[in-house]
């Protein structure tokens, strides 16, 4: 774990890449239930980001890396956690999520989840074009 500190506070921050496989998965779930964690997260809080970041790594999955790694970063700032996922290839829409999506739609499941499990959900490129979702979950006091 890298901390930078500056005149004010400066996020701490966490950064993994793991292989464009499912195996890999857990690697993500188990660093974003460490650093939150770390900040005092609830139970109930880290399950939900769990989740929410398993289910943004397999939406980038099933729309395609091609063969390019998921690099996840994790920003702590006071009770904010953001989480960064970044990888080559379509990238997913959160307008396909709707209010309500059929049980056997797995990509428009996992954005509604993630909708529901965090407090902020985006989409765009990043760097080189690439596909990135950001994950923003705060601490409830």
């Amino acid at each position: 774990m890298t901390g930078r500190r500056g005149a004010r506070h400066a996020a701490e921050v966490v950064e993994v890449t793991i292989p464009p496989k499912p195996e890999f998965l857990t690697v993500a779930r188990l660093t974003a239930a460490t650093v939150a964690a770390r900040q005092s997260f609830t139970y109930d809080e880290i399950e939900d980001l769990k989740i929410a970041v398993s289910e943004a790594c397999t939406a980038l999955l099933l729309a395609g890396t091609a063969g390019h790694p998921l690099a996840l970063r994790f920003a702590l700032d006071g009770d904010t956690l953001e989480v960064r996922i970044v990888t080559k290839g379509p990238g997913i829409s959160l307008g396909a999520a709707g209010l309500r999506p059929k049980p056997r739609d797995e990509a428009r499941l996992g954005v509604y989840l993630m909708q529901c499990l965090v407090d902020e959900v985006a989409v765009g490129r990043g760097e080189g074009g690439k596909a990135e979702l950001r994950l923003v979950k705060r601490r409830q006091r």
